[in-house]
């Protein structure tokens, strides 16, 4: 066997082992190192409060099975440095609300690290904002390095249930502009939703 099958080996069974220890959710890897990013500066944590409905996003299995996918951010009242996350779907063979209830903290402009019962607390980073005007979208990044190889989250969040082309056509240009693939953002299902 050659050393470069061995190498990929060794890769694909470390990526099996962190998938079973950190409950590894994105299921999108690269075979290359995160790319280097800019996030927001001064971010406005007020202005990007409110219902941000989930436009499309790469593959992640806690998504799975939903339509009409929502993300409520709220400030805390018993914490104003924490930020309480609502995501809701609903099933697509039921029609029954999925809900999930996590926690963020602003780790510095534009950056903030995101946490739900059941996965491994973060206190780093995980949740970046590339881009918001706050009023119409935001785009969403989340890279780890493994190695050689990295582990990705990509979301576009609207405003509008159904945004305008030009809204989805602005984020997109934020994912190209790093080099970030696209072509493996999924479209979320927004019609007929409550």
């Amino acid at each position: 066997m050659s050393l470069i099958s061995n190498d990929v080996n060794f890769w694909i069974i470390l990526l099996i082992a962190v998938g079973c220890y950190q409950r590894v959710d994105a299921q999108v890897f690269s075979l290359a190192k995160c790319p280097t990013v800019s996030v927001v500066s001064n971010f406005d944590s007020s202005k990007y409060l409110g219902t941000w409905y989930n436009n499309r996003n790469y593959f992640a299995i806690f998504q799975a099975g939903l339509d009409c996918i929502t993300a409520n951010y709220q400030l805390n009242p018993a914490d104003s440095n924490n930020i309480t996350v609502t995501n809701k779907g609903l099933k697509m063979t039921t029609g029954a609300t999925q809900t999930a209830i996590g926690w963020a903290t602003v780790v510095e402009s534009g950056k903030l690290s995101v946490n739900f019962p059941g996965a491994p607390p973060s206190q780093t980073a995980n949740y970046l904002i590339l881009d918001t005007d706050y009023d119409t979208y935001a785009v969403v990044w989340s890279c780890s390095n493994l190695g050689p190889i990295s582990l990705r989250f990509a979301w576009i969040l609207t405003r509008n249930q159904i945004p305008y082309p030009a809204t989805v056509y602005t984020a997109l240009a934020v994912f190209k502009k790093y080099g970030i693939n696209t072509l493996k953002l999924k479209i979320t299902n927004q019609f007929n939703c409550p």
